[in-house]
């Protein structure tokens, strides 16, 4: 008799904390890019929705700190400043 696996139990794996070292099939660990989606899907999101003038003076402020206000350096000052903020607290 066929003999199936057990089925799913509706949880993503490794969510959210999945990593690149956590996928083993070995067709998805080839393709670099669909690994890394994979395990980037997976991250906490939080959608920040700043008015007129606070957007521009954030984005100013980011400019001044990394240089530019390319995506990957608004988020890296957006980690910043809530890590800082969470070690007030």
């Amino acid at each position: 008799m066929t003999k199936y696996r057990k089925a799913p139990d509706g949880e993503w794996p490794g969510y959210p904390y999945l990593k690149l070292d956590d996928i083993k099939t070995k067709s998805i660990r080839h393709n670099r890019y669909v690994a890394e989606s994979l395990v980037r899907n997976r991250m906490g999101r939080v959608v920040l929705q700043l008015e007129g003038k606070l957007y521009q003076q954030f984005l100013a402020k980011v400019r001044e700190r990394k240089g530019d206000i390319r995506a990957h350096s608004v988020n890296e000052a957006v980690q910043e400043a809530v890590k800082e903020w969470m070690q007030k607290e």
